[in-house]
């Protein structure tokens, strides 16, 4: 469950034109596990019903300081005391004044205040006032407090200009919310370096040779890694997939440029966790124009590409773990493949089973050790095996292995 299960999250939401994505946010807290408890300022109300977040939550939503019967005017010190993490999503440029200030005249700016347990906000609101300097030095006042601050997007704003202060995609915001709330930082510290997605070989300037690969599970992997507490450097191949918030991505096309990328990073991380499904072959020659049609058939000359797990083991960084992706005789391959390259792990699955293998959002694996050991994992999100990746991960750096100098 990412690690959010049975967290504790109040979510303030403000009145912004983008409260409606507040619900997504909410959404996707609560498939991760979160219970999840939302307090509106008056003005959100405007544009969100209070019962469209108490339906999806199962909890009433919070608007007034002192409601008229019922409650105890207490309840901003028990939504304080019960929080994990809080977070405000959107946040306008008045409640993050209210915040730097030390205001309180509702009762989100009151739990605001109350509030000790981690805190993030998602700014939404036209680019000339995020640019105010007064918005920028609250802002900065709230991150030096260790407020995060989860930076607004460029793009279609509410009046149908273009520029910054767009809230950020609800599943970033998910993300980050997910980094404050997970009781576990046992990367913290650490860095770790991921490979995911396909290669892309060309054959001419129209045609190229590539796999099915989505780069689904290196992306799970560099986000929870992320959330964990680790610095993450993800080496993506072509994939429509967006960037894990708060991982340093590097976006690469053919073998040999994720060759050069991960060499390049290597010596400078503790962990690195080879993903990728890269092109164990690549057309020899590449033709300058679009090859015509002249025949009935086209013979196509290959070569082979460099073995980038292989390179990497010459370096062999503290932690090392390959992948092992089969359709056949499966264990046997990924057996030898961790003992040829000098693997502290191998991750083995079977992309004919269903539910496995590529373009998924769960996967069926299987991780083999170096003391031998086998662990068969069962039919899991892609998250989750992520998760149990990492935490075998932990073990190992737990066991010795130390950062590279």
């Amino acid at each position: 469950m990412d690690g959010l299960e049975n967290r504790r999250i109040v979510l303030g939401v403000t009145g912004s034109i983008a409260a409606y994505k507040a619900v997504e946010v909410v959404r996707g807290l609560l498939r991760r596990g979160a219970d999840v408890r939302v307090v509106m300022s008056r003005e959100a109300a405007s544009f969100v019903g209070p019962m469209t977040f108490g339906a999806i939550t199962g909890h009433p939503v919070g608007i007034e300081q002192f409601p008229p019967q019922g409650q105890t005017g207490e309840e901003h010190i028990d939504l304080a005391v019960w929080a994990d993490a809080i977070a405000v999503v959107p946040a306008t440029a008045n409640l993050i004044g209210k915040m730097a200030q030390g205001l309180a005249d509702d009762l989100l700016s009151t739990v605001l205040l109350a509030c000790e347990a981690p805190c993030a906000v998602a700014p939404s609101m036209n680019f000339r006032m995020l640019r105010h300097p007064a918005v920028q030095a609250n802002l900065q006042t709230l991150r030096a407090r260790g407020c995060h601050v989860v930076e607004s997007a460029y793009g279609p704003l509410a009046n149908g200009e273009v520029g910054e202060g767009r809230l950020a995609e609800p599943e970033h915001v998910v993300q980050a919310i997910a980094r404050l709330a997970d009781p576990r930082r046992d990367l913290t510290g650490r860095s770790v370096l991921v490979t995911a997605g396909p290669t892309v070989e060309a054959i001419d300037p129209v045609r190229y040779i590539t796999n099915r690969s989505s780069g689904k599970m290196g992306f799970a992997i560099a986000q929870i890694a992320a959330q964990r507490g680790a610095e993450v450097m993800l080496i993506a191949g072509p994939s429509h997939l967006p960037d894990p918030y708060g991982v340093s991505v590097e976006r690469v096309h053919s073998a040999a440029d994720m060759h050069h990328a991960v060499l390049r990073h290597t010596d400078r991380h503790d962990v690195v966790i080879m993903a990728a499904a890269v092109a164990d072959y690549r057309p020899a020659h590449r033709a300058d124009r679009k090859i015509k049609k002249t025949g009935t058939r086209m013979t196509l000359a290959m070569e082979r590409t460099t073995d980038i797990l292989t390179e990497v083991s010459k370096q062999r960084p503290p932690v090392l773990i390959g992948f092992a992706v089969e359709t056949h005789d499966g264990l046997a391959y990924a057996r030898e493949k961790r003992v040829k390259k000098n693997l502290d792990m191998v991750v083995y699955n079977d992309v004919t089973v269903e539910g496995a293998g590529f373009e998924v959002d769960t996967n069926i694996v299987t991780f083999l050790h170096a003391d031998g050991r086998e662990e068969a994992l069962p039919l899991l999100p892609k998250t989750e095996v992520a998760d149990r990746l990492l935490d075998c991960v932990t073990a190992l750096l737990r066991a010795g292995r130390k950062a590279p100098s």
